[in-house]
């Protein structure tokens, strides 16, 4: 049997795709025994679905998934150069190690202060949006921005 290889479509596969040796647990791993094998059952049950069609992306997560299981491939946007472990994070820097413009959230100084998950924007199963826009679909990231910026 021969799969069919398509784009990827929403961040989980971009990343698999990047580095094939990223799975679900790479970020849904959690700490201990337990959580991992949590994991790998959700993962198998998945997988199963998906090989007989009846695969469906769920609307929430099953498996928790924090900030931290983000910061150890993108610490250079959580935190500036030089900085220590009991200063804030400062995103100003995102634009010279992300490559991305200025205006971005995550280099806008005022923000440094402003603590919004991760995958509140960043939706790692998210199939609305693209590659080209990190999958970081409007219709999810403007009512968070709304919390603060009620003019929008």
């Amino acid at each position: 049997m021969r799969l069919l290889v398509l784009p990827p479509k929403d961040l989980a596969g971009l990343h698999h795709e990047r580095d094939p040796s990223v799975g679900c647990i790479a970020c849904h791993g959690g700490h201990g025994t337990r959580m991992r094998m949590a994991v790998r059952a959700v993962a198998a049950l998945d997988t199963l679905k998906f090989l007989a069609g009846a695969y469906r992306e769920p609307t929430h997560m099953k498996l928790p998934l924090r900030d931290a299981e983000c910061r150890p491939c993108h610490t250079p946007i959580l935190r500036r150069p030089g900085a220590t472990g009991g200063e804030a994070p400062t995103f100003a820097a995102e634009a010279e190690t992300e490559g991305r413009a200025g205006t971005s959230y995550h280099a806008i100084r005022e923000h440094d202060t402003v603590r919004v998950a991760c995958v509140r924007c960043h939706g790692a199963h998210t199939t609305d949006s693209d590659a080209a826009s990190r999958f970081i679909s409007k219709t999810v990231v403007v009512p968070v921005c709304q919390e603060c910026h009620k003019d929008m």
